[in-house]
């Protein structure tokens, strides 16, 4: 049941109907008075005596009643009446939440004001104040209540600033900002020192961090903060690690020690990173993220048997269960525990990993020869987790295609489709497995049906333009769609590569290669090396085509385009 402090609100007007009729039953029906006998009419008037009402409780009563016929700003008017005659708190905060919702400038600020003064220590009320004088502009009210709420409360939780900040013009960011940063200077608040740093890195890059580093130098740091302040060097690990040596009087904090094994694992030094976050379990058995990251550290180092300890232990948490099984399924299958592998795939349940424990599920049934069973998982998992249907029909497909087997891949997507027939994802994954069975026509269709829905979509076009240049002579109509979609993504090296390859298709070898060199120069894709190779071989330059080829093998060792290619090309 709830405390009665929190059943009023709710229960407030169901007792106000039955209250105003206990207290009309108490008032004089009126006095009646006889008829004129001179009258002709035989009516008795009844003359009712005028109501004045001034209790609290009454205007109270009043006021919900009012409510309950729509009319707040009547309403809010007998509560203002109301809250200046008593000193509960309660419906001071009720005047000032209806003042809020219907009232002006002025019933606002007399709102606010009384319950401040009703309840002096009220978070809640200066909170209020606070974001009354921010909207308003009102910087003096605004330190004010900012400077009231950290004196009464010195480790205030400011994170919420941030979000409040960003929905502000651009003129009222600016002031916030400037207060914030004043009362942020005068007081040993990490929190709102933080919010401060973010905001001004929001608007002018450096300066925030700048201004945080001399705000580190003149108060007490804490680990939070540091750790804050470091993930600013990201991605440079490096330097974010030693920022963090430069503190040692946080060195101890267990978030600081698992955040500085994370970035030694990323950057290769698993040794560190083991030796950390072994110590930092040692010492709280319940950190359930750290567990799960030395496991899988673990299993990067080759100590199966650890790893294996570690991801059990996960096992009695009821969030990280799903994560143990699935990672304990990777640990069985480099032991080459088949059964033992998908026993422990299958009982992953939950997020995400459902439909990535199904790939590799189906990755299993493949080595045993078995891509009816792959199937089959798949199929089960889409009735056992139906929130996670669409993912599993993208999947599955991927997965067929993958694996040469587009044309089961064809009524998988057509199934997914007549349940979400305008999904792009799932008709731009079809028109790719048509695309691999040579089915040209239906592709396009798929693929029209992506521009119909998602007209000038650049990579739509960039797909239908590339089919077109690739599977047909419809070279022209392939090249006013590439041209299109690379407007839109000048920088794609997928659309780079297909303007390239149009232009060869063409016989416009010069003008194609700066379009693969592009290409090359920010993707070293395998499908990129065929095309850029192909078009030096074609230039004379097999050389520089064979050292093309050689780098995209190393992107993708079991490439087949490059392999046709080649034998297309060489005759061999």
């Amino acid at each position: 049941m709830k405390p009665k402090s929190k059943q009023w609100p709710d229960c407030s007007r169901a007792c106000a109907l039955l209250v105003l009729l206990t207290l009309a039953g108490c008032q004089p029906a009126g006095t009646l008075i006889s008829k004129d006998p001179t009258s002709d009419s035989n009516e008795t008037i009844v003359e009712r005596p005028q109501r004045d009402i001034q209790t609290p409780s009454g205007l109270i009563l009043l006021a919900e009643a009012e409510l309950t016929r729509g009319n707040a700003e009547a309403a809010l008017t007998l509560y203002l009446k109301a809250s200046q005659q008593s000193a509960n708190i309660e419906v001071a905060e009720r005047a000032a939440f209806l003042a809020r919702q219907v009232g002006s400038d002025q019933q606002i600020e007399d709102a606010l004001t009384r319950w401040s003064l009703v309840d002096p220590e009220s978070r809640g009320a200066l909170e209020a104040s606070l974001i009354f004088a921010a909207e308003k502009s009102r910087l003096e009210a605004l330190e004010s209540s900012l400077t009231q709420l950290l004196t009464l409360e010195p480790e205030y939780r400011a994170h919420w600033f941030a979000s409040f900040w960003a929905g502000l013009s651009s003129e009222q960011q600016n002031d916030f900002l400037n207060v914030l940063t004043r009362v942020a200077s005068r007081f040993d608040n990490g929190s709102l020192a933080m919010v401060v740093t973010e905001a001004k890195n929001r608007t002018d890059e450096p300066s925030g961090t700048e201004w945080l580093d001399l705000w580190l130098s003149s108060n007490q740091p804490t680990a939070n903060v540091v750790l804050f302040r470091a993930r600013l060097e990201l991605p440079d690990r490096p330097a974010a690690i030693r920022f963090i040596d430069q503190f040692p009087e946080v060195a101890s904090d267990l978030n600081i020690r698992a955040q500085l094994a994370r970035w030694h694992g990323l950057e290769g030094d698993n040794d560190k990173a083991l030796s950390i976050l072994r110590a930092v379990i040692n010492e709280d058995q319940t950190r359930y993220q750290d567990l799960l990251t030395l496991g899988l550290i673990e299993m990067q180092s080759d100590n199966f048997d650890a790893a294996e300890a570690q991801l059990k232990s996960l096992l009695a948490s009821e969030q990280y269960r799903s994560n143990a099984y699935y990672h304990l399924g990777e640990v069985a299958v480099q032991r080459n525990q088949i059964d033992l592998a998908i026993d422990r795939f299958l009982r992953v349940e939950r997020g995400e990993l459902v439909v990535e424990a199904r790939k590799q599920l189906a990755n299993l049934a493949m080595g045993q020869n078995n891509p009816d069973q792959a199937h089959r998982w798949f199929s089960e998992a889409r009735l056992l987790f139906p929130e996670f249907k669409h993912q599993l029909y993208l999947a599955e497909a991927q997965f067929q295609t993958a694996n040469n087997m587009a044309s089961n891949a064809i009524p998988v997507l057509t199934e997914a489709l007549s349940r979400e027939p305008e999904n792009i994802e799932i008709l731009y994954t079809r028109a790719l497995a048509f695309e691999q069975l040579g089915d040209i026509d239906d592709a396009e269709i798929d693929l029209r049906k992506i521009l119909d829905l998602k007209p000038n979509d650049p990579d739509a076009m960039n797909a239908l333009g590339y089919t077109l240049a690739d599977r047909t002579d419809r070279y022209q109509e392939a090249l006013v769609l590439i041209e299109k979609a690379l407007e839109q993504k000048p920088e794609s090296a997928a659309i780079l590569d297909s303007m390239g390859w149009v232009l060869l298709k063409l016989g416009r070898f010069e003008d194609a290669e700066p379009y693969f060199i592009k290409a090359w120069e920010k993707s070293k894709d395998h499908e990129i090396a065929a095309h850029y190779g192909e078009l030096l071989w074609l230039l004379g330059r097999q050389q520089e085509a064979r050292e093309i080829w050689e780098v995209g093998y190393e992107s993708n060792p079991e490439s087949d385009k490059i392999r046709a290619t080649i034998q297309r090309l060489t005759h061999s």
